[in-house]
């Protein structure tokens, strides 16, 4: 088997073998041991042949040691941290560390090494001078078993450790060796620490007014017995913080060697007084021996600071973040004095932006103008003083205002409160129509907003309404808004009614909290048709003639006669005939629509009856459009007309003289009305002579002339008959004459004449 090929079997049965904890790469790689307790089995730092001379651990590259060098007193411990980083520089986990101190020239020894860990190959100690650990694989705490965690060891996967000591003087060397790491250059660091029998105590921190010397000692002593030790150096440096120096020598930096007591004192001084931390570095050289060839030792290095404190100001103001314009409101100050040295003349001063009225303060100020200054004396350490002023904003915007605090030693002090005044306002608007006709309902809008920058509250609306319009049967209209925050608005509606036509003006009225107002006002023209009927026709008419109405309707208002629609109701005993303009018969009515009747505009149509009885015909009309109507009438009185009808026959036409003729006189009333005093006369011809007479009246005769007494009445339609017989004396063509007198005729008769044929056969 070559080289290569055992290489990869040994990486394949490691990387088996590490499967349960993470990998090839978190493993030992040639530790082929299982977990296991009991006592701790030593392991070989390489694997067998095969793989010793080859590169078994490709991860790890670098092993690194803290410290490299130190120096510490004689009877302490020290610890040793190892860390081995893979080529990235990441730490790898499972990892021996060989500590070895190498025999000559060292003083002191191992104490203990780092053996945490489940194998049995786990980290152990084989004499004072070597021992094997393993970095962990987890963050651990190295306690020195006391209640201090200040000096506890923090440790993180990948590192180990070892704990070194020494009872005498002298240097440790230490070699750690990671035989891990195939680069020889890498896989060791070598250590140094140094063991003296010194001891020092470091000048606390301390706090001073600024402005005063301050005495840094340095104490060096024996660590074994605490015995003072003469004659060291003790270097003092400033390494930061105000201008300072050191005394004796009045620069930055002191030599000073310690005295019988073991002490180095050196004196800190301000160039010039101010506040602020000095921070010095103190080192600790034990002199050299140039008898017996010693050099120089620097056995410790530490520091200390000095904080410079003086009097501080501070000034806090506040105030209320929104306010209106004429509210009153407060400016609050805190005057704090947080030093431990009292503040000495202070004054307090604010100049109170334009816009901004002082009213009052506490304490009271001196006033000049818009600038207003107390004078606040000697303020105590850790005191404080307060403040108010009562103010009023006059105009709306953003208000800084700031007050500023001076004191001895040049210290000033400045804060502000910024406050946006702002104002609410009410703007109201009124709506509605420029005309209505009276019977429509006028429709209001109103709408009132705030404008401004901040709530309008307590906000209501009053519409006073003039004389002759009512709103739910009162004059006034009020509405509760509430509140209206800025920018918002409200709309509120209402319907008017009038009771008169005519112009109307009224004004609204929006009013708010601190005194906002704000007006509106509309004018409205309430009109209203105003239609006229008229109705005109015959005094009277006859029974069965037709009569005729005529209807004549004008708008006599201020606005047009909107659905204008006119109705004539047919009177009883009357025949309807016909309908000018489109009028239309329905039932007993006969309609009219006239559509839009304009302003002083008239129009006129007729309706033809006809009267079936005598009596009065009373003919009512209606007109009615949108807030409007009219009423008409006429009468006609319908009247009767007698007609007699007079007719004559002879009944045996012609005659042999000698034989007697009857002549049939009948009347009949074919009129609608009786008729009286009705005369029947008949004059008999010459050539005939009077035989007899009958009718409804008793006849008469004298000579040729047969008059019957006048007939009281004849009604419609009735008829009466007279009968006339003579005797044909002598030959001729003859007239048999009737004449009819009646009430209704007066003097002029109606006459009728019938001819006969006299013949004689001789």
């Amino acid at each position: 088997m070559n080289r290569d090929t055992s290489k990869c079997l040994l990486l394949a049965l490691v990387c088996i073998v590490g499967v349960g904890v993470g990998g090839c790469r978190d493993v030992m790689p040639h530790a082929l041991t299982w977990p296991a307790g009991g006592d701790v089995v030593p392991s070989h730092a390489k694997p067998p042949e095969g793989g010793y001379y080859s590169n078994w651990d490709p991860y790890a590259g670098t092993l690194e040691v803290i410290p490299v060098t130190d120096t510490n007193p004689v009877g302490t411990q020290h610890v040793l941290i190892a860390t081995v980083l893979d080529h990235e520089g990441n730490p790898l986990p499972n990892r021996r560390v060989e500590w070895i101190i190498p025999e000559g020239g060292s003083v002191g020894g191992l104490v203990e090494v780092d053996e945490s860990g489940l194998r049995a190959s786990r980290g152990y100690k084989l004499t004072n001078s070597l021992a094997v650990s393993h970095t962990n694989n987890y963050d651990h705490v190295l306690t020195r078993g006391n209640d201090d965690p200040s000096d506890d060891i923090q440790l993180t996967r990948g590192q180990t450790w070892a704990v070194i000591t020494s009872a005498e003087e002298g240097t440790t060397h230490v070699i750690a060796y990671a035989p891990g790491i195939y680069n020889w250059d890498k896989h060791k660091v070598f250590v140094k620490k140094h063991w003296y029998d010194v001891d020092y105590e470091w000048p606390p921190a301390a706090t001073n007014p600024m402005g005063t010397d301050h005495v840094l000692a340095t104490k060096v002593m024996k660590y074994t017995d605490k015995t003072p030790l003469a004659g060291y150096e003790v270097r003092y440096a400033i390494v930061s913080g105000p201008d300072a120096v050191l005394v004796p020598g009045e620069r930055a930096t002191a030599n000073v060697t310690t005295d019988k007591d073991g002490i180095a004192r050196v004196t800190l001084r301000q160039a010039r007084p101010a506040k602020g931390v000095n921070r010095i570095e103190i080192t600790v050289i034990r002199p050299g021996n140039e008898k017996c060839c010693k050099e120089p030792v620097t056995l410790a290095t530490g520091e200390t600071t000095k904080t410079w404190i003086g009097p501080d100001i501070a000034i806090a103001k506040s105030a209320a973040q929104r306010a209106r314009v004429g509210e009153e409101f407060a400016y609050n100050i805190t005057v704090t004095n947080p030093s431990g040295v009292d503040v000495t003349n202070a004054t307090l001063s604010d100049v109170l932006p334009d816009g901004i009225a002082h009213v009052s303060s506490n304490p009271e100020a001196r006033v000049d103008g818009q600038k207003l200054t107390w004078s606040l004396g000697t303020i105590r350490a850790g005191g404080s003083v307060k403040g108010t002023i009562t103010v009023r904003a006059a105009r709306t915007g953003t208000f800084e205002n700031c007050a500023t605090v001076a004191a001895d030693h040049g210290l000033r002090a400045r804060a502000c409160a910024t406050t946006v005044v702002t104002q609410p306002k009410l703007a109201l608007t009124k709506t509605g129509p420029q005309e209505v006709i009276q019977c429509e309902s006028i429709q209001y809008v109103l709408e009132v907003a705030n404008p401004g920058d901040a709530p309008a509250t307590n906000v209501r609306v009053i519409d006073q309404l003039p004389e002759g319009l009512t709103w739910k049967g009162e004059r006034a209209v009020r509405f509760d808004v509430g509140t209206i925050e800025p920018g918002q608005s409200q709309t509120m509606r209402y319907q008017a009614n009038a009771s008169r036509t005519g112009e109307f003006e009224n004004t609204a009225v929006a009013s708010a909290d601190d005194g906002l107002e704000a007006r509106a006002s509309h004018k409205v023209t309430v009109r209203k048709p105003q239609l006229v009927l008229a109705k005109t026709g015959p005094r009277f008419q006859y029974v069965g003639r037709n009569v005729t109405w005529t209807l004549a309707i004008s708008n006599k208002g201020d606005a047009e006669a909107r659905d204008t629609v006119l109705v004539d109701t047919l009177p009883a005993g009357a025949k309807f005939i016909s309908a000018s303009d489109g009028g239309k018969r329905s039932g007993g009515k006969v309609t009219w629509n006239l559509g839009t009747l304009a302003v002083n505009a008239s129009r006129q149509v007729s309706v033809t009856l006809s009267g079936d009885r005598m009596g009065t015909l009373t003919n009512r009309a209606s007109a009615t459009a949108f807030c409007a109507e009219a009423d008409a009438e006429a009468s006609t009185t319908i009247r009767g007309i007698p007609a007699i009808l007079l007719e004559m026959i002879d009944v045996a036409d012609p005659i042999e003289i000698g034989a007697n003729e009857t002549y049939v006189i009948t009347i009949t009333n074919q009129g609608s009305a009786a008729d009286s005093e009705i005369v029947i006369q008949c004059t008999i011809p010459d050539q005939q002579d009077y035989v007899s007479a009958v009718g409804p009246t008793k006849p008469s005769v004298k000579g040729n002339v047969v008059t019957f007494g006048a007939l009281d009445s004849l009604a419609p339609k009735a008829k009466a008959v007279y009968k006339i017989t003579v005797k044909a004396a002598r030959e001729g063509d003859v007239r048999f004459r009737v004449k009819m007198t009646t009430s209704q005729t007066g003097e002029v008769p109606v006459e009728e004449t019938e001819a006969t044929r006299i013949y004689s056969t001789e």
